[in-house]
């Protein structure tokens, strides 16, 4: 008896779940896209890689450690050319041994770990700015795709509603044609109406599954026709008006990269200093008038420095400076065409607010005129395509007013999005 209650009430669960479909908003769209889009994994994968290299950039003070070997014969050797009564210089062999330990240590390198470590940074946020650029780009997509689906279904409850209409006066032509009332040519009228919405109801109903499971796919949601799409509710004020864009902001990273650079170019022309180390075992050691195997050290210090370079230095950093022009000059473009996008889409904001505003006295009117065609088909005064004329005009007017409503909305979302602010 347990067993057949819980399967019981599992069922009911099932069935009150499926009649409750889920409610997804646009904001939760774009983060579950995001979210389980693939290219977003790169975003991890390049923090590891920078990490990586990072700890590589830190061992360059620690000591370089290197261990070599080399035997070797020769045809001469030196010789102290004296003979005196009872002294024996002896001679060095012709073949040579030895195995040498030498370490390098880095005492000070000009800044070049520390500039290194900058321009690794760079090359992160750079990188991970290229990453958010595309994900940018995928939010954009599913804000499309979110608004034709519910536009879809508006239109879908439209068509419905006027279905429902023709029927009904289908029903009542039919019946006065079969009392010889009427012309069955007026039924056929309404009978090929009801057909043309038909075909309109299957090809929303095509694109709407279409879309729905485009959606389905970026957001990695199931999401069925049935499942309820929450308009955001979006404000704009000034305050928001300004350029947060991502590509702006790659383009200042571009910038700091270059200046890393030009200093890596100058350091290169400034002096370092080492210490170093030798360790070794051979024969001959340093004593060269010994011809026995021997252990030896040196130690000491050196200094690296190239004052000349034929004017390479220079010449690089003009390379550079040509670079940071170029991409500032792509800034003050990027300015004018920011300007001249958020003008555009501010007044689109315009445009449909006041185009909201006549929809409604516009459908007002159309619902007067539906309604005294409707009367007047009823009495025999106008035809069935008079009376299909003017309620076709009326599910338009609804049906622009339903389309201005989202495209308002989708007009502030644009507005977010040339911000940089989705």
């Amino acid at each position: 008896m347990k067993v057949f209650l819980t399967i019981i009430g599992l069922i009911l669960f099932n069935i009150l779940f499926s009649q409750n479909p889920q409610a997804l908003s646009l904001e939760n769209c774009r983060a579950e896209a995001v979210k389980n889009y693939p290219l977003t994994k790169q975003l991890e994968l390049y923090s590891s890689s920078s990490d990586l290299e990072l700890v590589n950039i830190k061992k360059n003070y620690l000591p370089n450690i290197e261990i070599n070997g080399q035997a070797s014969y020769q045809s001469e050797v030196t010789e102290i050319p004296i003979n005196m009564p009872g002294v024996k210089i002896p001679s060095l062999s012709k073949d040579w041994y030895k195995i040498t330990m030498n370490v390098n240590q880095m005492i000070f390198d000009a800044n070049l770990t520390k500039t290194q470590k900058e321009i690794n940074q760079a090359d992160l946020l750079i990188n991970k700015q290229n990453v958010e650029i595309e994900l940018y780009k995928l939010k954009e997509r599913v804000n499309s795709v979110f608004f034709s689906i519910i536009l879809l279904k508006e239109k879908s409850k439209l068509l419905d509603v006027f279905k429902d209409e023709i029927q009904e006066k289908l029903s009542n032509v039919r019946s006065g044609v079969n009392n010889g009332v009427l012309l069955s040519s007026e039924e056929n009228v309404l009978k090929a109406e009801l057909l043309k919405i038909e075909q309109q109801v299957t090809e929303v109903e095509t694109s709407l599954s279409s879309l729905v499971k485009v959606l389905s796919q970026l957001t990695s949601i199931d999401i069925s026709i049935n499942t309820e799409l929450l308009l955001p509710k979006i404000q704009i004020t000034p305050d928001l008006l300004f350029n947060n864009r991502l590509e702006y902001r790659l383009l200042d990273l571009h910038k700091q990269k270059i200046q890393s650079l030009k200093e890596i170019v100058n350091i290169n022309t400034r002096p370092k200093i080492f210490g170093f180390g030798q360790l070794g075992y051979g024969r001959p050691g340093l004593n060269m008038l010994s011809d026995n195997f021997d252990t030896y050290y040196i130690i000491g210090a050196k200094l690296s420095w190239s004052p000349w370079d034929w004017k390479k230095s220079e010449n690089q950093n003009k390379i550079l400076d040509i670079q940071s022009d170029i991409i500032e000059s792509q800034k003050e473009t990027y300015d004018k065409n920011f300007s001249i996008s958020l003008e555009t889409a501010m007044a689109e904001i315009v445009k449909f607010k006041k185009l909201i505003q006549k929809d409604q006295e516009i459908i007002d009117l159309r619902k007067q005129i539906s309604k005294t065609a409707s009367a007047r088909f009823d009495n025999g005064v106008i035809s069935s395509t008079d009376l299909i004329t003017e309620l076709n005009t009326e599910t338009q007017a609804k049906l622009n007013l339903q389309t201005h409503i989202l495209q308002l909305i989708q007009a502030k979302i644009n507005v977010l999005a040339i911000i940089g602010e989705l």
